[in-house]
């Protein structure tokens, strides 16, 4: 009897040995992430950045600028082509801002465009679940209404159709399962077209500089 409760033993712990023996894995046992699709929101503010002339001089302003709350959401998929991630979006972005004029009137503007994100993500494992992911950004937008305060309210005005901006996203992304995550970057976006081109209220340009967070979902598959 105590030779069969021997063997039971030896043969237990000869079994939890061999469980606890770790497991190699080659690079084609380990599952790639090849696409993300993304859902995000992207609060913002934006500044003004005075256009000089052909010498680099800086005309005379006599207005303020006011910032306002500016957001952006829409739907974006990338693809991982080693090293990088490559992805394009579509979305909806509404900017608003004001002009304290010279007499104290405050011109309220407020538009919404179409925008067509294209984007290129470095992405840094720092483990299991986090990732540090820097993305450069090109963004085409289009506009669907512009408009400004005037005498009688809000009226369509004079606006450039369409604008690009260049900008960058720096953050991290946090799994929530195995292939849900969840997002949270600074961004910054600069653009290259004065939004109110056409305008016969200022003979300067205005680049806008956008300031915020992007926010999102990542399904990953």
């Amino acid at each position: 009897m105590q030779r069969i409760i021997i063997f039971g033993i030896l043969c237990a712990s000869l079994g939890m040995s061999a469980q606890s023996e770790p497991r190699y894995y080659t690079d084609s046992d380990v599952r790639q992430r090849l696409v993300n699709f993304n859902v995000y929101a992207q609060p913002s503010t934006i500044f003004r950045r005075i256009g000089t002339d052909l010498n680099g001089v800086r005309p005379e302003v006599n207005d303020r600028f006011l910032s306002r709350l500016n957001v952006e959401s829409g739907f974006s998929a990338d693809v991982h082509l080693r090293p990088l991630y490559l992805g394009i979006g579509v979305g909806q972005t509404w900017i608003n801002y004001a002009h304290a004029l010279s007499d104290d009137v405050v011109q309220e503007t407020k538009a919404r465009y179409w925008s067509i994100p294209f984007r290129a993500g470095l992405v840094t494992q720092l483990s299991d679940e986090v990732s540090l992911e820097v993305w450069p950004t090109i963004t085409y937008r289009r506009a669907i209404r512009f408009q400004q305060s005037g005498v009688n309210g809000l009226v369509d005005a004079p606006h450039a159709p369409s604008f690009w901006t260049a900008g960058i996203q720096v953050g991290g992304n946090m799994a929530i399962t195995e292939y849900l995550s969840y997002s949270l970057m600074g961004m910054m976006d600069y653009g290259f077209g004065d939004l109110e081109e056409g305008t016969i209220n200022r003979a300067y340009a205005e680049l806008p500089l956008f300031v915020g967070v992007r926010m999102g979902l990542r399904l990953s598959l």
